[in-house]
C-alpha cells in the first residue's frame, strides 16, 4: 500500500442537513452511489472521474483529483446545496482544505509494551516532500528508518504524542471500564484537542480502529474521517511513525 498526495479537497458547511436536491442533481449527471457509504457519510456519491462527495449533518465533503476539477464540481452544483442566506442561491463557497491532521496508534493489543498515540497536522503543499522523505505506514519501515523519520517529522510539523507504559496500561485499561477502543478513543481525541487548540483545522483523518466513528464523538471540534487503510494518507502514515517511536 503506498502513500498518496491528498486530492483537491473542498468542504461545505450549511445550517440546514438536508442535501437531497444535491444527491438528486449528481445522480442525473453520471455520478453513482456507493453502497454502503464510508462510515463518515450519511451517502456517498462518485463519478468516473473519482470525484467523491459525501454528505452528513449539515456538511459535505468533495475530494476530486485536481484543482480543477474541484472548482468545475463548484461552478456545477453548488446552487443545488441549501443556502444560509436570504436569497436561496446555494450558499456561501466551500472551504478549500489546505491543512489535514492525521492519529494513529502504535502497540494496540500488546499489553506487554507501551500503548502510544500521536497526532500530526500536515499541510497539503508539504506532502509531497513527506512521500519524497519516505512517509508511509510504519509497519513499512526498519526501526531505524522509523526513528530518522519520526525526528525529521517531529522538526517540521505540529504534533502531539500520548503514551501509556507498559506498566501502567491495566490501570489506563481499569479507568477506560476494562476497553480497549474506549481508551484509544480518548488519545486520538486527546491528541487531536491538542493540535486544534494552538491551530485549528477542518478534517483530521484517523485510520480506523472500531466502528461507529468513536474518534468523531469524542472530538466534535472538527471533522473526523476514520477509513479504512488510513495510512495511506500522508497525515496518518506520519502519525504512524511518531506513535511507533514512542511506544
Amino acid at each position: 500500500m503506498g502513500t498518496e498526495r491528498s486530492p483537491a479537497i473542498r468542504l461545505y458547511r450549511r445550517e440546514s442537513p438536508r442535501f437531497d436536491a444535491l444527491r438528486e442533481m449528481l445522480m442525473r449527471h453520471d455520478f453513482h452511489a456507493v453502497v454502503p457509504p464510508d462510515a463518515i457519510a450519511e451517502w456517498e456519491v462518485v463519478d468516473d472521474r473519482g470525484t467523491r462527495v459525501r454528505a452528513w449533518m449539515g456538511a459535505v465533503l468533495v475530494e476530486a483529483r485536481e484543482e480543477a476539477e474541484a472548482n468545475e464540481f463548484d461552478a456545477r452544483f453548488r446552487a443545488a446545496l441549501p443556502s444560509d442566506r436570504e436569497i436561496p442561491d446555494g450558499g456561501a463557497p466551500p472551504e478549500r482544505v489546505a491543512v489535514i491532521a492525521g492519529s494513529d496508534e502504535a502497540g494496540k493489543g500488546e499489553r506487554d509494551r507501551a500503548l502510544a498515540v500521536a497526532a500530526v497536522v500536515v499541510p497539503v503543499e508539504a506532502e509531497a516532500e513527506a512521500i519524497a522523505r519516505g512517509v508511509r505506514d510504519s509497519k513499512l519501515c526498519a526501526a531505524g528508518e522509523v526513528a530518522d523519520l519520526a525526528r525529521w517529522l517531529a522538526r517540521h510539523f505540529r504534533n502531539e504524542v500520548r503514551v501509556v507504559a507498559a506498566a501502567e496500561r491495566e490501570l489506563a485499561l481499569r479507568e477506560a471500564g476494562g476497553n480497549e477502543t474506549r481508551l484509544l478513543t480518548r488519545l486520538h481525541a486527546d491528541c487531536l484537542r491538542g493540535l486544534h487548540v494552538g491551530s485549528p483545522f477542518a478534517l483530521a483523518r484517523v485510520d480506523r480502529f472500531a466502528p461507529r466513528r468513536p474518534v468523531a464523538a469524542a472530538f466534535p471540534e472538527a471533522i473526523v474521517d476514520e477509513c479504512v487503510r488510513g495510512e495511506r494518507h500522508v497525515a496518518c502514515a506520519a502519525a504512524s511513525i511518531l506513535a511507533r517511536s514512542a511506544s
